[in-house]
């Protein structure tokens, strides 16, 4: 959606606060357009978002706050953040995860 992307390229940062979480695919939007990510520090945010985000405890508030304002400030931050995001959204982009699943099912489908 282009409001959504433009949304995200507007903003100095994508904050992304939440306890349990499917897969995660918001940050990677953001990640998409060189917006960086602030989030929850969850196991599956961890592992889709890799070293592309800056990491917060979601029920702390102060931990949130100080994240915040971090990446507020600190502009080479930001900049390696966008430069990492860049290279995680590669990781999942709709063909790989298109090949990769098909590769599961060739396999399933060879024994």
């Amino acid at each position: 959606d282009s409001e959504l992307a433009t949304l995200y390229k507007n903003a100095r940062a994508f904050v992304f606060q939440t306890l349990s979480e499917g897969f995660g695919l918001p940050g990677l939007e953001a990640m998409s357009v060189d917006c960086p990510v602030v989030c929850s520090a969850i196991p599956v945010l961890r592992e889709v978002y890799g070293d592309a985000a800056l990491y917060f405890n979601p029920q702390s508030v102060q931990d949130i706050a100080d994240k915040i304002e971090k990446i507020l400030e600190n502009k080479k931050l930001r900049t390696t953040l966008v430069e990492e995001g860049q290279r995680q959204v590669k990781k999942y982009s709709w063909r790989k995860m298109a090949e990769e699943t098909l590769d599961v099912y060739k396999e399933v489908l060879a024994r």
